[in-house]
């Protein structure tokens, strides 16, 4: 490319951004939403590669653990590593995607009797903990398991095969995560047009022929995008493996071992880079060529119902594994229940509420601090799902695909090291990320200023110049007394945006500049009222005490929000504020102020460094349940004529009211349906948490799997019933809220996966 094209396609991409800058609402949710994938996204993923080349002490440049696959020494432990984790995913996607196919083709073809009931059974081991089915199979089938120990009177003693391994691993994959390819390949059934299959059958073809050369081929884009993500998620799975490996290793379970056996995070960031290579290789292979190729014809008009299946050489193999299948789950589920009320699983069978009444004394933290932290995290996920899923949907800018992509590598990388990333990236402040970060805002605000040059150049060195000078002078001082002056300031900003507005602005004007107003005042006001809650907690003892100083750690987490976080949001709104000043020395006095105070909220201390805190643990669930949210929106917005929206436009609204009174109200269906399966994903999260939790924020799968360690079983089945009976209330609240907003039954669950 010559430099004329070159700078051809710069001129062009910078009007691209000017284009959408006109509307400064939507400019605002672009850099936003844009910021927080890049901090939490893409950051952590960078930091992993390149601390798995530097060591984490010295930085010294390091090749030592990529080194181990060729030593003599380590060679034969690494590649025997990597082989069990690959026959690990390529035994679980082949065995998950075949079990899949045929429940589905059972439930929509065979005419599978009480269809609802089966197709919720078929789901439980979505909305359960990772490694429930691990617990109900060592319960059932371990070596002191009800069915091999106790009714069988098999003894495992050396040699003898039993459930921990390979092949015990990849059966609790399995059915772990063949809900996943039942969605998938129903969907595609359920949209099949029936008139390739019925010419067919018009033509003398048997069903079983037309099943093995129409439908099959039909179904191979669905075959291929199950396959590759039930591979990503196998090889994702961290509880599973931990609990069923036995004398095996896969790469999960080695960077577990790493961080929190050796304490070793290069060798934890290396072998995260030898998983990252098939994982992101796999999502890049679903996304730019299963999801192209479609061999399904979908009119919309359908010549006829689906064909149904009554030869019984075909339907009975069918329904029978579908029914063991379905008698399996229940059983499993029916062991982990039974289990709860068991004294002693394997020695004591009879009745007793103890493992409630330990779950309840030992984990009533971790119980109110996981939904509470899934909740805070569910909104976050579906606002910034939808605000990406527009921007993606319906405007044109380059780096669209680039934000879609990068978007949807949440849930495509695995959590373990997603885990490890936010450790590195966030142990301490991320300089880097915030200065490129604070730069991009910063060529907002001199864009939006409409004014020369010179002006320019002067407002961004004065405003920036006096911050970073502010913030060096204040750099020792608790942020609570940085919240304290920054009121000055921010009032003033308020009184120029009054003034400066013109007469049928100004409320709006006002309104937004009180809200980084409220924010520093709650941030300065908030541990008075928590303090003393928590004392008074204190003096109730036993589990009242938990709870109570729970629900003050809970307030402080909406009122001790970084300051960093703070100076980000008020440049997005100070920046549209800014934009709807009279032009002149409005705007440059306003601009000045504004960049003096983002500055020296966003640069003081170490800024962003959150390990240990509520708010990386909040992150990291957004990050891992964006792109269901993401994709349930373009779903919706592709559904949705664009000249609705653009009628608001011709009528004067702008981007935030088209946005708010015509999109939302039409995509809220599928909105709140991701909401509550964001939420079921955060409850039974444990791989990219298990990392982040602390003493102060305990999480309940991670208290589950200690559990399990410590061979309380008992306990750790009435953990897992509380976290199922937690996520059937948060769906079955969902059901009734959208039955009675939206008058309607179908909520499309697929959008729950990955």
């Amino acid at each position: 490319m010559t430099s004329r094209q070159t700078s051809s396609a710069l001129v062009r991409r910078l009007r691209e951004f000017q284009q959408i800058a006109r509307d400064p609402i939507m400019m605002a949710g672009l850099l936003t939403s844009s910021a927080f994938v890049f901090f939490f996204v893409v950051w952590p993923l960078l930091r992993v590669v390149w601390q798995g080349f530097f060591d984490f002490n010295t930085g010294a440049f390091s090749l030592e653990y990529f080194a181990r696959y060729v030593d003599p020494y380590f060679a034969r432990h690494s590649w025997t590593t990597l082989r069990d984790t690959m026959v690990m995913g390529l035994a679980t996607a082949t065995g998950g995607t075949l079990l899949g196919f045929i429940v589905a083709f059972t439930f929509v073809r065979c005419n599978f009797p009480f269809g609802r009931v089966a197709h919720a059974l078929s789901l439980v081991p979505t909305i359960s903990p990772p490694f429930a089915i691990a617990i109900a199979v060592i319960l059932l089938f371990g070596r002191s398991g009800l069915v091999t120990h106790q009714w069988l009177g098999i003894d495992f003693t050396y040699g003898v095969n039993d459930i921990y391994g390979l092949d015990g691993l990849v059966f609790v994959q399995i059915i772990t995560f063949f809900p996943v390819a039942y969605l998938i390949i129903r969907a595609m059934l359920e949209r099949l047009d029936p008139a390739m299959e019925e010419a067919a059958q018009s033509l003398g073809a048997s069903k079983l022929h037309i099943l093995r050369t129409v439908t099959l081929p039909l179904l191979l884009p669905g075959f291929a995008g199950a396959f590759l993500l039930l591979f990503v998620e196998s090889l994702a799975d961290l509880g599973n493996p931990l609990l069923l490996t036995g004398q095996r290793n896969v790469l999960s379970t080695e960077i577990f071992l790493a961080v929190n056996g050796e304490y070793n995070q290069q060798k934890a960031a290396a072998l995260s880079l030898v998983l990252l290579i098939p994982t992101l290789t796999v999502f890049l292979v679903q996304r730019y060529w299963v999801n192209k190729r479609s061999y399904v014809s979908v009119t919309g008009k359908p010549t006829g119902g689906q064909l149904a299946i009554k030869e019984w050489y075909i339907r009975w193999p069918f329904v029978i594994i579908t029914t063991l299948t379905l008698l399996l789950v229940i059983a499993l589920y029916a062991s982990i229940a039974v289990g709860s009320f068991t004294r002693l699983w394997g020695i004591d069978f009879s009745f007793t509420l103890q493992n409630y009444r330990l779950a309840f004394q030992r984990g009533a933290e971790a119980i109110l601090d996981t939904t509470f932290l899934s909740a805070v995290a569910t909104p976050l996920a579906g606002v910034l799902g939808m605000v990406i899923a527009f921007l993606v949907v319906r405007k044109k800018f380059s780096g669209k695909e680039a934000l879609d992509f990068v978007s949807n590598l949440g849930a495509a990388v695995p959590g373990t090291i997603l885990g490890i990333g936010f450790i590195i990236a966030f142990i301490d402040a991320p300089w880097p990320a915030i200065l490129l970060v604070f730069a991009v805002f910063l060529l907002y605000l001199m864009n939006a200023m409409e004014a020369g040059r010179g002006k320019k150049v002067l407002v961004a060195v004065v405003g920036v110049g006096v911050g970073l000078a502010l913030a060096w002078m204040f750099a020792a001082w608790d942020a609570w007394y940085l919240a304290l002056l920054a009121l000055a300031p921010a009032l003033v900003m308020l009184i120029l945006a009054r003034l400066g507005a013109r007469p049928e602005e100004r409320r709006l004007l006002t309104w937004l500049m009180l809200v980084p107003l409220a924010g520093l005042a709650l941030f300065i006001l908030g541990p008075y009222p928590t303090r003393l809650v928590a004392e008074w907690g204190r003096t109730l003892g036993g589990n009242w005490a938990k709870i109570v100083t729970s629900m003050s750690e809970w307030i402080d987490v909406f009122t001790q929000v970084p300051l960093p976080a703070h100076g980000f949001l008020l440049l997005a709104i100070g920046g549209y504020v800014m934009s709807r000043l009279k032009a002149g020395w409005w705007r440059l006095v306003f601009t000045t102020v504004l960049l003096l105070l983002a500055t020296a909220m966003i640069f003081t201390g170490k800024p962003l460094a959150l390990v240990g805190t509520s708010y990386i643990i909040i992150a990291a669930y957004a990050v891992r349940s964006l792109p269901a949210s993401l994709r349930a929106g373009v779903a919706s917005l592709q559904q949705i004529d664009p000249a609705i929206e653009e009628a608001s436009t011709s009528l004067g609204a702008d981007a935030q009211v088209t946005f708010r009174r015509i999109t939302l109200p039409l995509i809220a269906p599928a909105f709140l349906a991701g909401l509550i399966f964001a939420f079921a994903r955060h409850m039974t999260s444990l791989s990219a948490i298990i990392f982040l939790t602390t003493p102060k924020w305990k999480i309940l799968t991670v208290l589950i799997l200690s559990e399990v360690e410590q061979g309380g079983l008992n306990i750790a089945t009435a953990y897992s019933m509380i976290v199922i009976v937690i996520v059937l209330a948060a769906i079955g609240l969902f059901y009734f809220l959208m039955g009675r907003a939206y008058k309607t039954d179908h909520v499309d669950i697929t959008m729950g996966g990955g």
